[in-house]
């Protein structure tokens, strides 16, 4: 860890992070047991439809009984959304975009916040407003390349790869050898199809498969 604070080795520990949401509360509590199974202790439900608002008490409800879990939302732009599902129990915030007056709210409330960023630039910017962890996006354009280029001139700042992560050996490894804290998953990880069919133990296997995945590729780095 470059930046070893209570947050950065929270994030940390959970290794990976899915992302979920779905318009059916069972689902979307269904996902929630399946990943923390799983072995998954830090988790963030995205604010992508209208469901979302009256969905994430119950999710906090469930999250409350499961020792451990770190719960947080995304899909969050603007302060008075984040500060809706603050209420609501999230404990940091994700945005896909790096807005400045976002970053301002969530450090006078004192809740981490994680911005999306495309650029050194933004991720500069981002780390002037308090931010610990920066979400690169969409992490498949970017590439693990851009880690350790962004590493370079901002030693100290956090970086979670999103968009584009696969729960594979392969692409895993790549990540974590280029430096990043840790990396989100979300469509990846929880499949349309395996939604649809209703097949959460295969993706509690997968979840459990990842981690892992993940915990192997630490054991083995110098």
């Amino acid at each position: 860890m470059r930046n070893p604070t209570p947050f950065i080795q929270r994030m940390h520990a959970g290794g990976m992070m899915p992302i979920f949401f779905h318009p059916d509360e069972q689902v979307c509590l269904d996902l929630l047991f399946a990943a923390y199974e799983g072995g998954v202790r830090v988790i963030e439900m995205v604010n992508r439809g209208k469901e979302a608002k009256s969905i994430f008490p119950k999710i906090r409800e469930a999250a409350d009984r499961m020792p451990g879990l770190y719960l947080g939302v995304g899909t969050i732009y603007h302060p008075f959304e984040a500060e809706e599902f603050i209420d609501m129990g999230a404990e940091f915030v994700v945005a896909p975009v790096m807005n400045p007056k976002l970053g301002e709210y969530c450090a006078k409330v004192d809740v981490p916040w994680i911005p999306g960023c495309g650029t050194v630039s933004e991720i500069f910017f981002a780390q002037e407003l308090g931010s610990q962890l920066v979400k690169i996006y969409p992490a498949n354009i970017l590439t693990p390349e851009f880690v350790p280029a962004v590493h370079a001139v901002l030693p100290k700042i956090e970086i979670i790869p999103t968009g584009g992560v696969e729960p594979t050996a392969e692409s895993l490894t790549k990540w974590f050898k280029a430096g990043v804290l840790c990396v989100g998953m979300g469509s990846q990880l929880f499949r349309k199809d395996l939604i649809a069919k209703g097949a959460f133990g295969e993706i509690q296997d997968m979840v459990k498969n990842a981690m892992n995945i993940i915990e192997s590729i630490r054991e083995s780095k110098p």
